[in-house]
């Protein structure tokens, strides 16, 4: 077995050293990518092993740590050699995911997020989650990366909330504590690094004050020639502050990015959040699989949302149900509340497939286009999209069409089909032994309604969402 591992990491290796990558066209470079990802987890793995041996070394007392001895090597930082640290170690503990990851079925991303997924989960627990490897290995060539770490994460959950386990009670307490701020100065670039680990509620509102301060930036004048990474530090920083950001213009002043806060004073702010929770998930029956998390899609513990149910305004996304109008045709040009606020509920991201662009980030994008094909308001034809895959789609010359359940087809400017796959992302992670979710919370057919108040017994037979 290991000849034939070794065999085909150096046959990788060849070809993509070999490749002239100047005359290839999209297919050619496809089989370049996929060698050097094979070669990569391969030279992953070989370094895994050494960590493994200078672990044993170091216990020895002729070694210093894995992790110091790798970032001395390699010139890796000391966070990327723990990493690799870690790796050795789950792999000790499931071989079979070492020759996952030999064979160039893993990449050493698929390990760090079974390992991170698995950080907290102790004794019979612990063995459980690892115990459904081969669940995840199936998994892992069949969904993106970002989808493998979400589904890590709420396998972890089940495991956790089996019977006799009630982690929720504690679980924000938890969170709370454990939540830090660091901040250092890099000595190379001189640039100040602040970093927040915070616990779902709190990151939730703080998200909340950001999307806030993003979305009046980019109302400004001249906010569209500034680049995007600077207008999000400038809404960070007025959200934190109250001012401290530059201008639009590129200036730098006490209030410089906005009306209210003058210097020294104290603005109180109360933020928005949004909370989606599918109604089964908030019964005992449900609580262990159920869609329970904020707009972006952080998790939520059950006890938690509970609690923020006492004194929440609860709005009701009833699929199927007839209430709040949510096609208006021609008579309305960009998306309305009602609008927005169902596809929040049925996306987490961008629609792209391959996009983690945060829902409030986007702009709706009309899939037959408003100016060109007359394309109405209505739901069906709407759906978020980041600066980037917008700019494809209208400027770049990109194909996109979305047929009645949210299936897209997205077609490159050369006219070759790119993909075919649901536009909808706010779907529950499939657990071991069940089948993959349902693609999108809503029928054959467009969601069709939005109910803004509570009523009993209405939209039976619709799929339900909160937003609380």
């Amino acid at each position: 077995m290991t000849t034939m591992i070794d065999d085909r990491a150096d046959a990788a290796w060849a070809a993509a050293v070999a490749s002239d990558v100047a005359s290839l066209e999209r297919e050619g470079l496809d089989d370049v990518l996929v060698a050097v990802r094979l070669a990569r987890s391969r030279l992953d793995a070989i370094e895994m092993r050494v960590a493994r041996r200078l672990r044993q070394l170091s216990d020895e007392g002729r070694s210093d740590a894995p992790q110091r001895a790798i970032a001395s090597a390699t010139g890796k930082t000391q966070r990327d050699a723990l990493d690799v640290a870690a790796r050795d170690e789950l792999c000790v503990e499931r071989p079979d995911l070492e020759g996952a990851l030999d064979r160039g079925e893993l990449t050493a991303a698929h390990l760090d997020a079974v390992h991170g997924a698995a950080r907290n989960l102790v004794g019979p627990v612990r063995e459980e989650y690892l115990g459904h490897t081969d669940d995840l290995l199936r998994r892992a060539s069949r969904v993106s990366l970002e989808t493998f770490r979400r589904e890590c994460r709420a396998l972890a959950k089940h495991c956790a909330s089996a019977p006799g386990c009630d982690p929720d009670v504690d679980e924000l307490e938890q969170q709370r504590a454990a939540s830090r701020v660091s901040r250092w100065v890099d000595p190379i670039t001189g640039m100040h690094h602040t970093r927040l680990e915070l616990d779902p509620v709190r990151d939730a509102k703080l998200g909340a004050s950001i999307n806030r301060e993003l979305a009046r930036l980019r109302a400004t004048q001249g906010a569209a020639q500034r680049p995007w990474q600077q207008l999000l530090v400038d809404a960070a920083l007025h959200a934190l502050t109250g001012g401290g950001g530059s201008r639009p213009d590129g200036g730098v002043g006490a209030d410089s990015i906005g009306v209210g806060a003058q210097r020294g004073a104290v603005v109180d702010r109360v933020p928005e959040i949004t909370v989606v929770v599918d109604f089964e998930a908030l019964t005992d029956a449900g609580r262990r699989h159920g869609l329970r998390e904020t707009e972006n899609g952080v998790d939520l513990p059950v006890a938690t949302v509970r609690r923020m149910c006492c004194d929440a305004e609860i709005v009701p996304v009833v699929m199927g149900g007839g209430a709040e109008v949510l096609d208006v045709g021609r008579s309305e040009r960009t998306a309305t509340r009602a609008q927005r606020r169902a596809l929040r509920a049925l996306y987490r991201t961008c629609a792209h497939p391959e996009c983690g662009v945060g829902f409030d980030a986007c702009r709706i994008h009309h899939v037959e286009h408003w100016l060109e094909h007359r394309g109405p308001t209505d739901l069906s034809n709407l759906l978020p999209l980041c600066e980037t895959h917008h700019h494809q789609v209208h400027e770049g010359r990109w194909g996109l069409r979305v047929d009645a359940d949210r299936v897209g087809t997205w077609t490159r400017p050369d006219g070759v089909r790119h993909m075919v796959e649901s536009t909808v992302n706010r779907t529950a992670c499939p657990l071991p032994g069940e089948p993959p979710p349902r693609t999108a919370p809503t029928r054959r057919g467009s969601a069709r309604s939005l109910d803004g108040d509570v009523h009993a017994g209405e939209g039976v037979g619709g799929d339900e969402l909160a937003m609380v």
